[in-house]
């Protein structure tokens, strides 16, 4: 069974994925931003080897302060490290993403809470019918609210 300390290398693993899908999609076609961020994260709760650690890593942030700092860490500083480093750039916090995406970042934190409450839904409490839905089924229905975010 995995445990907490499981839970940070999960969330550099799926940090590094969307990290490359925004990295793609920043220096490529705008116009799949979302998708390809979306996707790079279902993909990484999709595989069986990364779920159990990404659940122990989201258990740990309700289990006490220690692992929500490392959850807000990861989602306002980690992150957007690993997107920097794909991209070839000196390290970019999460306002500067955000002013290179040209958007408030509240719109960051929105698209985020699309992603992550998807996870959860999905994933966690296993709500149907989004659980058994296929993920280009989810993809097709969240990823134009995130592009709105992430795009406008």
């Amino acid at each position: 069974m995995p445990t907490a300390a499981q839970g940070p290398t999960a969330l550099s693993d799926i940090g590094d994925a969307l990290a490359r899908a925004g990295a793609a999609s920043l220096t490529g076609e705008r116009a799949q931003l979302a998708e390809g961020l979306l996707r790079a994260a279902l993909s990484k709760w999709e595989d069986p080897a990364a779920r159990p650690q990404l659940l122990a890593a989201f258990s740990a942030v309700f289990a006490g302060e220690e692992g929500a700092a490392q959850m807000r860490d990861f989602m306002s500083q980690q992150i957007f490290r690993q997107l920097a480093a794909s991209l070839d750039e000196p390290p970019k916090d999460f306002q500067e993403v955000a002013a290179a995406l040209g958007v408030p970042p509240m719109n960051i934190n929105a698209a985020q809470a699309q992603v992550w409450g998807v996870a959860v839904l999905r994933y966690v409490v296993k709500l149907e019918p989004l659980a058994s839905a296929t993920v280009d089924e989810v993809v097709a229905l969240i990823a134009p609210t995130i592009q709105r975010y992430l795009v406008g």
